[in-house]
């Protein structure tokens, strides 16, 4: 990475987290790291170099990162074509909803990223994908970078709207999950801030069984759950209400969602 220039155009929330992430795992150097927005003081915030306009960033940059909104990133890429063209970097977009085939005119060799919300914390799942024009030392480069902020999951781009309703719609699933399991402890006599606690790290232990034991779900299920005891009563209570239908069907939304958004 030494010689590896980086630009960000766009440093919100999201772009912001992946850089930081980036710079604290030493992926990249803050010194070969350029950045144009808006916002000058982001740059001051990360203490890396800074690009008064876009078009320049492009000229200096091997791999450049757009991290505008959907709706922004037609305009965007209009600015910086004659740059693009002329320096021909790996162009990488976080715009969801927005496929390869939109970025190729602009950079044959392009990387579509979709990070969810806990790239934030260093627990994101990325999903990535890049044009058949990128090399092998770029689709290795991408990996590494999106391994920065978590897991990273090379996909088909029609799979994307999957991996959406999975991880990228999914953790506002879990979020209403914890949040109901903590009001069901207020109910049952426990202070909101406690319970809130013991739900968020209920389930953070939870998926991290499931994760390092190698166990199917159901056979942790059947661990925890003894004849005639809480968890089975439990158990059977989330069935009688249509819990897993009621996921599965939420999945299945967001899915639907996306692919109704990918074609618009």
């Amino acid at each position: 990475m030494n010689s590896m220039k980086f630009g960000f155009i766009g440093t919100g929330v999201m772009a912001g987290a992946m850089l930081a992430r980036a710079l604290d795992k030493g992926f990249l150097r803050k010194e070969d790291v350029l950045v144009c927005d808006k916002r000058p003081e982001m740059a001051e915030k990360f203490g890396v170099g800074i690009a008064d306009k876009a078009s320049d960033l492009v000229e200096k940059c091997n791999v450049v990162q757009l991290g505008m909104k959907p709706q922004d990133l037609p305009g965007a890429l209009e600015e910086i074509d004659e740059a693009l063209q002329k320096k021909q970097p790996l162009l990488i977009s976080i715009a969801a909803g927005v496929p390869l085939k939109k970025l190729a005119p602009y950079a044959p060799r392009a990387a579509r990223l979709m990070p969810n919300i806990n790239t934030i914390i260093g627990q994101g799942c990325t999903a990535y994908c890049l044009t058949a024009q990128a090399a092998q030392e770029e689709r290795a480069l991408v990996r590494c970078y999106c391994e920065c902020f978590g897991m990273a999951v090379e996909l088909e781009e029609k799979q994307f709207s999957a991996f959406t309703a999975l991880a990228g719609s999914a953790p506002a699933f879990v979020y209403l999950f914890i949040d109901e399991l903590a009001r069901a402890g207020v109910t049952a006599g426990l202070p909101k801030a406690l319970a809130l606690e013991i739900a968020a790290q209920t389930v953070f232990g939870s998926a991290a069984q499931v994760q390092e034991s190698n166990l199917h779900p159901y056979e942790l299920i059947d661990r925890v759950c003894s004849p005639g005891g809480t968890t089975i009563a439990g158990i059977n209570a989330l069935r009688a209400h249509g819990f897993a239908h009621a996921v599965s069907q939420a999945a299945l939304a967001a899915y639907a969602r996306g692919e109704e958004l990918g074609k618009s």
